[in-house]
């Protein structure tokens, strides 16, 4: 999943590590159970209204010559699902708090030099972002930063929307699926236009079922993708080889990731290696009333048709019985041609 504006050579770097997949488990005790006979079906719960509160954390470490270049973001968010639906998926307002982060460069490299500012990402606390999210985790129409925004600024927007999208979403597969069954993870997300992936294979697969004890229904789900992609920056062609291995506690009964975790390794060919992993858990909370104003009701048709009744309303003459209709009036007169004034 790639954020399309990405200002600094950190955030680019980042970038260039998040084309796809997610997922582990933090949520209490988990006793195992039998998959159905029909196999488990996993949607995300996108009911209008529908609350959920979210914490992640995404840590990433960028290998120079010098040492290492180190970032550590922190943040919760509190999601609303809207009625609104596009690309098929559905509306989420999502709303970021409780922003952190840290930079950490070796010595002699200025932090100001990554294009990061903490201070410029906690100045974000309290913004709306929105994206669309489909039943099977499709993430589409992320947020771009806005025009002219300063490059930190712009830098920690993009930061934050790719935690936030990739701390959230899984590829959930079409059809009922058993222990043990796989189906393909592919990702076709919003992905950054200058980026081509040359090859890639993803695998998500059912480890299993398990009940938690809150009463819900656990898919216990694992991805493993290989991505070979290239990106044009400027008049340079920048190769990457990723291997991304990912574990999500899925709530089969709930619709919603109760925890995730992914580990990727991205090789800038040539350049550098970058390890990043994040991690989120989430609640699911209440319904806000957020339905769609009622479509206007047909007006109301007149269904008194007698002029002369005192109920009707309209153009039409009453005529007593027997008399004559008035005749209509005449026409007025044409006016005459005007002439221009000598």
């Amino acid at each position: 999943m790639l954020v399309r504006t990405m200002a600094s050579p950190l955030a680019l770097a980042v970038a260039l590590a998040l084309p796809f997949g997610t997922g582990c488990n933090k949520n209490g005790k988990l006793t195992e159970v039998e998959v159905p006979e029909a196999g488990v079906s996993l949607r995300y719960d996108l009911t209008p209204g529908q609350e959920y509160g979210g914490s992640i954390q995404m840590r990433t470490t960028i290998q120079t010559p010098m040492g290492d270049i180190a970032t550590n973001l922190k943040f919760n968010t509190q999601l609303v699902v809207a009625a609104k639906e596009e690309d098929g998926g559905k509306l989420v307002r999502a709303t970021i708090k409780d922003i952190e982060m840290t930079v950490r460069t070796p010595d002699g490299i200025p932090a100001g030099a990554t294009g990061m500012d903490p201070n410029a990402a906690t100045a974000l606390n309290g913004m709306e972002m929105r994206f669309n999210l489909s039943p099977q985790g499709k993430v589409s129409n992320t947020p771009e930063p806005p025009e002219g925004a300063p490059q930190t600024v712009a830098s920690a927007i993009g930061l934050i929307t790719t935690a936030l999208t990739a701390g959230l979403a899984v590829s959930l597969p079409d059809e009922n699926v058993d222990s043990g069954e796989s189906w393909d993870a592919s990702r076709d997300d919003d992905d950054d236009e200058g980026t081509e992936v040359l090859s890639s294979s993803s695998k998500g697969t059912l480890e299993g079922m398990a009940r938690n004890e809150a009463g819900e229904d656990v898919a216990k789900l694992s991805f493993l993708s290989d991505i070979k992609s290239k990106r044009k920056v400027g008049e340079q062609e920048i190769a990457a080889n990723q291997n991304v291995e990912t574990t999500a506690n899925f709530s089969a009964s709930g619709g919603y990731p109760i925890s995730l975790e992914r580990k990727i390794n991205n090789e800038i060919v040539g350049q550098t290696t970058i390890l990043i992993e994040i991690e989120s858990e989430w609640s699911k909370g209440g319904k806000q009333d957020v339905a769609p104003a009622p479509a206007q009701s047909e007006p109301e048709v007149q269904a008194i048709d007698d002029p002369c009744d005192p109920d009707y309303v309209g153009m039409g003459e009453c005529v007593e019985e027997g008399a004559e209709p008035a005749a209509d009036p005449a026409p007025a007169p044409e006016a005459a041609e005007a002439t221009p004034e000598s």
